[in-house]
């Protein structure tokens, strides 16, 4: 049987049967952003993952590191083709471009992902990321090359 990634197993638990929630518990900073799957169109190459970070992911100013924010961007891209990769094949990020467009209080955020292109072995990806309560505020845009693992 092929090594899973634990994250590739939870997205292909809830994709086999929606109605169990998945957990990233496997991955400590996945679990420290409050991870959440949202929804996955797995057949159009389609996330949407909640996230609420720690308050250790702030910085001075009291807004989200930048770092912290790119992560949950990375994290959406990431699972959204982990999704959609057999089992025994896993992906690692190559370049990530992001643009910060305003501050990032602390809150709740939504990121949503989709993969542009795949071949077999490369991906290209986007996403965005809103408060959960705001949905037109852009806070942050990404895009990622992601190489693909056997």
């Amino acid at each position: 049987m092929p090594h899973i990634n634990p994250d590739q197993e939870a997205l292909h638990l809830w994709l086999a049967d929606p109605s169990r929630l998945p957990t990233f518990a496997a991955n400590p900073m996945a679990s420290a952003m409050g991870t959440r799957l949202l929804a996955l169109d797995a057949a159009g190459g389609a996330i949407r993952l909640a996230f609420t970070p720690d308050g250790i992911f702030l910085q001075g100013a009291g807004v989200l590191q930048g770092g912290a924010v790119t992560a949950m961007l990375d994290f959406a891209m990431a699972f959204v083709l982990l999704a959609v990769l057999p089992a025994g094949h896993s992906c690692t990020t190559a370049n990530v471009n992001v643009s910060f467009l305003r501050a990032a209080p602390r809150g709740r955020y939504i990121a949503s992902a989709a993969i542009l292109r795949r071949g077999r072995q490369l991906a290209f990806t986007s996403a965005s990321l809103c408060p959960a309560d705001d949905p037109e505020r852009l806070v942050a845009s990404a895009t990622s090359t992601l190489a693909i693992l056997a």
